[in-house]
């Protein structure tokens, strides 16, 4: 009998740990011990056994005959992915379950929508249900991109057997090829040849199909984002004045001597905020946060206004942009432009040398500076990290230095207040001799200096109307879900990445003791290691999504019990909302009524705010997977060297050297050996050729021929010969 069956016999109706189980079988020597638990660890991965919490080893006995089908009624929210299929998560006190959908059972569902669905059979070795969609119980948003084909509109991009039906007339001036904007009723009307059919209403014509950066716009519309403003809003736009006045610099506090400057990147227009930093006679830092007077101009239900609450958010989609508000004002007189006077808050905060706020010293007040340089966090970096000067930098160097060393003091506060670094690199899309690319920009010290002072600002800011009681915008980051955050752990375990810091978490988790500290360490131990992006997106995914309320209930997160967002008012509405709190407070003194007014609007502006965050947030990442698909298109065919990321019901998530990123099916599993096909494990290295792409799904699908191991194989075998 060979090892594995051994270890299986030897659980057999038992629950034996590693060590006990290994004396039982006699296994002794070095070697044999290796092979053990080699095997062991082979077993779990193939789910013949399993651990459970305590570290106990168990047997999975295999089914001798197919589990009857189940038609059980449920409902959720379903999510799509980027091969069409469904996934439900049901999360109960007890009990999560997991759905997938096959494209041609989501009856109409869309990406976000709540389902009705019904459950077939249990997969065990994905751990997901098999399910079908029976009805659409609500829309998320109910938007889909379709292509008018001359007589109908057929889907752009979305999966399933679907049709819209629209009124004629809003059909009547498109052209064959045109793509519209759909708003999709959630009840079914018909049935054509195996489709379902909606009742639709055409809500945008976004062009033609082969219309220059016609996908872009079809991402920003979908998630609602137009690049446009209603006459309306442009009649207001035009009687803003471009300077300030000097009737405006009444009651403000002149800084326009100070040092003062922004720090931004290279291609950024609208600048939100700029900074200060001097040494007072006690030794402290004094620290100037100066925001944009954005509330100065945007006054409460103008035009202006109510497209900048609509929007909630600017939209970011490489190198262009969808402003919350028109470039005159996001680019021009709300922007802390170098050498031009501007309209400010400004957040004056005294810290000690060790980087503790004195907050009897912090001052929130108005005021109007001119910037005396824009600054990059190239440049900057290229100063603090490698000592070299651009031109025209040498006047603010000491001031830099002054702020890295505050920084650093700030760095080591937010570890022991609980920060959580997760250090996930931002994507930035670019060319290099007419090809894309996709770098990964992680934070350098230029960039840590202004999130540091931004969060400064944004906790001052926050604590000052908490503690007086005032109705206010809350930036909140609740505690993660602990019992999925166990399951991932044990799937880190599983999968041999981080064997005993996941147990050594799961025991804090299980004596209630677990913090944002524990979390930030656990993080950092891997920092720079193959592993560290999986680690962080793990994790991450079982964190609470960050939201506004007017409620304080603290960020988990960043550690802090006050939090806003204050500092960003040009491109985020609560911003706005914020320094609009702020005008209401200091400058009109409204009374109790007005107060209480105010506190009945704040839930649905922070709501809408939120749900608009999270849509920006998708269209950015689509936009990103857009332009993948379009390098993908120009490479079918390539190989290329990669990582196993995550493993789907459906196949495998895969990330190449490249930073590409793409699905493998199980279909498309393509190794020397097939049974080398259940010996993949997350984090393996791969080599993968791109089989097939759609730009309209914004989807890449490889085929994955190779693995570090085999690869190693057949150069062994070529070396013999």
């Amino acid at each position: 009998m060979d090892l594995r069956e051994t270890i299986i016999k030897n659980l057999k109706g038992k629950k034996l740990s590693s060590r006990n189980l290994c004396e039982i079988m006699h296994i002794k020597g070095g070697r044999a011990k290796a092979a053990f638990f080699s095997t062991l660890k082979q077993l779990v991965n193939e789910h013949r056994i399993y651990v459970d919490k305590d570290g106990y080893y168990h047997e999975i006995p295999l089914r001798k005959s197919k589990p009857k089908k189940q038609k059980i009624k449920n409902h959720g929210i379903i999510r799509i992915t980027k091969d069409g299929y469904g996934q439900i998560f049901i999360e109960n006190d007890d009990s999560h379950e997991k759905y997938t959908i096959s494209p041609e059972n989501l009856n109409g569902a869309l990406d976000g929508d709540t389902v009705e669905f019904s459950t077939e059979k249990k997969e065990i070795l994905s751990g997901f249900c098999d399910a079908r969609v029976t009805r659409v119980i609500s829309r998320e948003t109910g938007k889909a991109i379709f292509e008018f084909n001359g007589n109908s509109l057929v889907p752009h991009n979305i999966y399933g057997n679907i049709k819209v039906i629209c009124p004629k007339k809003q059909l009547e001036n498109l052209v064959s090829g045109s793509l519209v904007l759909v708003d999709l009723g959630k009840d079914v009307i018909a049935n054509f040849d195996k489709k379902v059919a909606f009742e639709g209403n055409v809500e945008y014509v976004l062009g033609h199909k082969d219309d220059p950066d016609i996908e872009e716009k079809a991402i920003g519309a979908k998630h609602g984002f137009y690049n446009s403003f209603s006459e309306e809003a442009q009649t207001q736009l035009s009687e803003i004045s471009q300077i300030v006045t000097e009737k405006e610099k009444e009651g403000r506090i002149d800084l326009t001597d100070e040092i003062i400057f922004s720090i931004d990147g290279a291609h950024t227009k609208d600048r939100d905020d700029a900074i200060s930093i001097k040494i007072d006679e006690e030794g402290n830092y004094v620290l100037g946060v100066h925001i944009a007077d954005v509330s100065h101009y945007i006054k409460e239900n103008t035009p202006l206004d109510l497209e900048a609450r609509e929007s909630g958010t600017s939209l970011y989609m490489g190198d262009s942009v969808i402003p919350m508000l028109p470039h005159e004002l996001s680019n021009g007189i709300c922007s802390l432009n170098e050498g031009v006077d501007r309209l400010t808050k400004t957040v004056e905060i005294v810290l000690d040398s060790d980087g503790n706020i004195l907050e009897d010293r912090t001052k929130i007040y108005y005021s109007y500076i001119n910037s005396k340089k824009a600054m990059t966090y190239e440049d900057v970096n290229e100063i603090i990290e490698k000592g070299n000067i651009p031109d025209g930098y040498e006047p603010y160097v000491e001031d830099l230095y002054l702020l890295l060393l505050l920084s650093r003091a700030r760095d080591r506060k937010r570890i022991e207040e609980g920060n959580i670094d997760f250090a996930i690199a931002d994507t930035i899309i670019g060319r290099e001799n007419g090809e894309l690319t996709f770098n990964e920009i992680k934070q350098h010290a230029a960039e840590r200096i202004i999130e540091n002072c931004m969060v400064i600002a944004n906790e001052e800011v926050a604590k000052k109307y908490y503690r007086k009681n005032k109705p206010f915008i809350s930036r909140n980051h609740e505690d993660p879900h602990l019992d999925r955050l166990v399951l991932k752990l044990r799937r880190l375990m599983g999968d041999g990445l981080c064997g005993g810091d996941a147990a050594y978490l799961i025991k804090k988790i299980e004596r209630k003791s677990l913090t944002p500290y524990d979390l930030d360490n656990f993080l950092r131990k891997y920092r720079g290691t193959e592993v560290e992006e999986i680690l962080s997106v793990d994790i991450l995914t079982c964190m609470s999504k960050a939201f506004y309320s007017p409620e304080a209930k603290g960020h988990y997160g960043l550690g802090l019990q006050y939090y806003t967002h204050f500092t960003s008012p040009i491109r985020r509405y609560p911003d706005l909302l914020v320094h609009r709190l702020i005008d209401k407070y200091e400058k009109e003194k409204i009374n109790n009524d007005q107060t209480v007014k105010i506190a009945g609007e704040l839930p649905e502006l922070c709501s809408h705010a939120s749900f608009m965050e999270r849509e920006a947030d998708a269209a950015e990442q689509e936009s990103i997977e857009l332009k993948m698909a379009e390098y993908g298109e120009k490479h079918l065919g390539d190989e290329y060297a990669g990582q196993i990321i995550a493993f789907r019901p459906y196949g495998l998530d895969i990330k190449l050297t490249n930073n590409l990123k793409g699905t493998v099916s199980l279909d498309d599993i393509i190794l020397p050996n097939p049974q080398d096909k259940h010996k993949l494990k997350r984090g393996q290295r791969i080599y993968a050729i791109i089989k097939d792409v759609s730009i309209p799904h914004r989807a890449i699908h490889f085929s994955l021929i190779g693995t570090d191991k085999t690869r190693a194989k057949q150069k062994i075998k070529e070396d013999s010969k």
